[in-house]
């Protein structure tokens, strides 16, 4: 079959939220019953002017193709008129190996899976009721945070803080576009006081988030941490929760969250649980509405492979013709 190259507007016209958090789910799902072949994820991490590149590759048991990924983020960027993000994904068989698809997102894919599995851990985790959805960084990881989980939670008051208080601002004022009611702050000890759902969306290299502005009741979504280095959260707070989700254990435990938690002897290494049996319902994301909850997130190959599949399906249809024998469901 003939190479098929998809651009960003291709890509944005094709998916749908929807879709969108229903494959990143069940990759999460797949990923935690082992279901997934990858390797360690690669990363490359730059000084001046800061930036990273990760770059993740995989494929589902059984299925007809592999995806091999690249996502960068150079966070100066927005300064010189450009996007923070941008990357690609490859499409090859898994059959011959040949290239069929390349999907030029600029970054757009893992932005979207990113955003999902942000959501869907806020889900996971969100005690009964909801007082406010608070919002820890002002980039554009922070945006999509902001909007998915909201949409998830059914929650309409955001609260942002950044370490630039107007560009937590601008956010706000940006997002009040999407019928929600936001403000920016000036500590993150407001945002705890008002919310009791945080998604942290950083590239933090030390915490952000002390333990006594935690809140009983509180669930957290932590995000940026996920290169060596990066940390958000004060460790003692993964040592305070009652439950500790992560979307893979050893990842966490090599560069997220965990990672610090670990390293200080605050917790054992049966600590957390999988969010993806969490997901499945096969584990409690929550016990008691006055627990301390955490998600801690590193990214998943088998998120990329889940989305990458599903752009592919939707974007040119008739491509999965070429694999009737092989069905490209997930």
């Amino acid at each position: 079959m003939n190479l098929s190259l998809y651009d960003l507007n291709s890509l944005r016209t094709a998916l749908r939220r929807e879709d969108v958090l229903r494959v990143v789910r069940d990759a999460c799902i797949r990923h935690a019953e082992h279901d997934v072949i990858c390797a360690k994820g690669g990363e490359l991490m730059f000084q001046n002017p800061p930036g990273d590149c990760h770059i993740r590759f995989g494929y589902f048991r059984g299925a007809p193709i592999f995806v091999v990924k690249l996502a960068m983020g150079f966070y100066e960027n927005p300064s010189k008129g450009l996007a923070t993000n941008n990357g690609l994904m490859l499409v090859f068989s898994s059959e011959t190996g040949k290239l069929v698809a390349i999907l030029n997102d600029e970054g757009w894919l893992t932005s979207w899976r990113t955003a999902a599995a942000g959501a869907l851990a806020a889900k996971a985790g969100a005690p009964s009721q909801i007082t406010a959805l608070g919002i820890i960084g002002t980039g554009h990881q922070a945006e999509q945070q902001a909007l998915w989980a909201a949409h998830s939670l059914a929650a309409s008051s955001i609260i942002i803080w950044g370490r630039d208080f107007n560009k937590a601002n601008r956010l706000a004022e940006k997002l009040k576009g999407n019928a929600l009611t936001t403000r920016a702050v000036e500590t993150v000890e407001d945002v705890f006081q008002h919310c009791n759902v945080v998604i942290t969306c950083t590239p933090s290299t030390q915490p952000v988030v002390p333990l006594w502005a935690v809140q009983p009741g509180t669930h957290i979504v932590a995000m940026g941490s996920d290169s060596l280095g990066k940390q958000e959260l004060d460790p003692h707070i993964l040592a305070r929760a009652r439950i500790i989700m992560t979307d893979d254990h050893r990842q966490c435990a090599e560069r997220g969250e965990l990672a610090h938690a670990l390293r200080a002897g605050l917790i054992t290494e049966t600590a957390d649980v999988s969010l993806g049996l969490v997901l499945a319902g096969n584990r409690p994301g929550r016990i008691s509405d006055l627990d301390i909850t955490v998600a801690d997130l590193t990214g998943l190959a088998a998120q990329d492979i889940a989305i990458a599949t599903l752009a592919v399906e939707l974007a040119r249809p008739s491509l999965s013709h070429a694999y009737d024998h092989i069905p490209l469901a997930i």
